[in-house]
């Protein structure tokens, strides 16, 4: 795909290309519905479901945005070096952090629990 992306004519970045290719998957809703059963199927016959790099990225981020939205509706305005912190967790902390926002009431008790996590591997 890089050396699709960057040989003239065609000079197109890997975002660009992403669009055309979901742009040239976009089906109709019976069509998205039997693919995504056929999908289901084929990962619990295959007992693994099939997530690209992409997808894991964007779930990822998804989750840490989420997350820090959240994270502000209990303790208030983070401020960037608390955002920042939580950025820079690893996944498995990052749903560890989701669960343990429900027991936060304040700020420090999302800083303690910081302290306490970050580094740790869960």
């Amino acid at each position: 795909m890089r050396t699709a992306a960057t040989s003239a004519p065609c000079r197109k970045t890997p975002g660009e290309i992403f669009r055309l290719i979901d742009w040239m998957m976009h089906l109709t809703e019976p069509l998205s519905q039997r693919f995504e059963q056929e999908l289901r199927e084929l990962e619990e016959t295959l007992n693994m479901p099939y997530v690209t790099s992409v997808e894991r990225i964007a779930e990822a981020r998804g989750g840490v945005s989420l997350l820090l939205r959240q994270l502000g509706k209990v303790c208030g305005r983070l401020p960037e070096e608390v955002a920042e912190r939580i950025r820079s967790l690893p996944f498995p902390q990052i749903e560890a952090l989701g669960e343990a926002l429900l027991d936060f009431q304040s700020l420090s008790d999302l800083q303690n629990w910081l302290d306490l996590n970050e580094g740790s591997a869960d």
